[in-house]
């Protein structure tokens, strides 16, 4: 099946539906300014510059033993993009507000879809706009993470403050695991954005879709995409306004 069938078809099944899923993937994120982090060339850059790995700076026992190293990675790397939302998120946005759309899923961090206005997201990894301080409870913003000279601290009680992000060695919540597999569960159109079918959240998040309509729009292929049942290669955003109108 050609692209052009490939799009009517599941434009098809848009019509039909009235519970999708929606899983937002990194590649969202880039089609919005930003990078891919754990990407080939970026892990050689930020390995280039820090003299460790993204892994290793981006887990918990590292943002608990070099504190300054860590908040000083996270702001020059990961805070330092001004991010706007992509067109796509507002097609998303017109799409939920025709009722269609039960249920967002993403481990991207950037609140982005809460700037377009969508809602009801599950944010499996949390988001760098809600950060507390881990000994009173009281809350920051990203303005107040970024302000700081270096490690952000209570202005209350002087305790470094904790990002509001899920780090490696860190699990995602049970209830935020349960809500996204039941949402799938009951899904009757899964829209797998900017992502592929290798990828913990779409694995985990599909494992119980009992359903034939997984569709993956993305623009990088991947050998797993076989696993989903239409695929689509080409811009999130060029390809929504076709399957949406």
């Amino acid at each position: 099946m050609n692209q052009e069938a490939m799009i009517e078809r599941v434009r098809g099944f848009v019509k039909e539906s009235s519970k999708i899923v929606v899983l937002l993937g990194v590649g969202t994120v880039i089609e919005s300014g930003g990078e891919n982090f754990w990407s080939s060339r970026e892990c050689y850059r930020i390995e280039d510059i820090y003299h460790k790995s993204p892994d290793e700076m981006w887990s918990v026992g590292f943002y608990s033993a070099r504190r300054d190293k860590f908040y000083e990675f996270y702001k020059k790397e990961i805070l330092n993009f001004d991010l706007k939302p992509s067109s796509l998120y507002y097609d998303l946005k017109k799409l939920q507000e025709e009722g269609k759309i039960t249920k967002f899923i993403t481990q991207n961090m950037y609140g982005l879809h809460y700037d377009a206005g969508l809602t009801d997201v599950i944010e499996l990894h949390g988001n760098v706009h809600e950060n507390w301080c881990p000994h009173c409870g009281k809350k920051f913003d990203l303005d107040y993470i970024k302000a700081a000279k270096n490690v952000p601290h209570c202005d209350e009680c002087g305790t470094a403050i904790r990002p509001g992000v899920m780090l490696f060695g860190e699990s995602i919540g049970n209830e935020l695991m349960t809500e996204a597999v039941n949402a799938c569960e009951e899904a009757d159109l899964i829209l797998a954005l900017g992502t592929n079918m290798y990828d913990n959240m779409v694995r985990f998040c599909t494992e119980t879709y009992k359903g034939n309509r997984l569709v993956l729009i993305t623009k990088e292929e991947h050998y797993m995409d076989k696993d989903a049942d239409y695929v689509i290669h080409d811009k999130v955003a060029d390809v929504l306004p076709k399957i949406f109108n």
